[in-house]
C-alpha cells in the first residue's frame, strides 16, 4: 500500500511505520497489535521509543482537535505507540492471547475512540 499522508518532515524516520501502525481509535490499535505479533511489534516499538520525547514536544504545539494533517498521522503513530508498547514493557513473550473476550464483542465509547 502506499502511503498518501506524510509525517511532519523532522520525523520522516517514522515514515515506514505509517501504513501498518498511524491509526484512529482504541479497537484499531488493538487488533493490530494483536495482527502483528510481538516481533513486528518489537520493530515498531524501537523506531518509536527513542523519538517519543520529540514527538510529544512537537506535538504539544497543536490544538488536538485542529492538527494539520501531517502532525494528525503522527498523532495516531504515537497513540499506537501508547497503546500497544506494554507487551515490549513487560517483556511478554506473545501478544495473542488463548482467553480472553473477543474484542469485537466490546463496544467502545467515548474518547478512546475519538483519536
Amino acid at each position: 500500500m502506499m502511503t498518501t499522508t506524510q509525517l511532519p518532515s523532522e520525523f520522516t524516520d517514522l515514515q515506514p511505520y505509517v501504513d501498518e501502525w498511524a491509526l484512529r481509535g482504541q479497537t484499531a490499535r488493538y487488533d493490530q497489535m494483536l495482527r502483528a505479533g510481538i516481533d513486528q511489534l518489537r520493530t515498531f516499538y524501537d523506531a518509536m521509543m527513542p523519538r517519543m520525547d520529540a514527538v510529544i514536544a512537537h506535538l504539544n504545539r497543536y490544538d488536538i482537535d485542529a492538527m494539520p494533517p501531517a502532525e494528525q498521522t503522527l498523532f495516531n503513530l504515537a497513540a499506537t505507540f501508547a497503546e500497544t508498547a506494554h507487551p515490549i514493557d513487560f517483556k511478554w513473550k506473545k501478544v495473542q492471547f488463548d482467553e480472553v473476550h473477543p474484542i469485537e464483542r466490546i463496544k467502545l465509547i467515548g474518547v478512546s475512540e475519538a483519536w
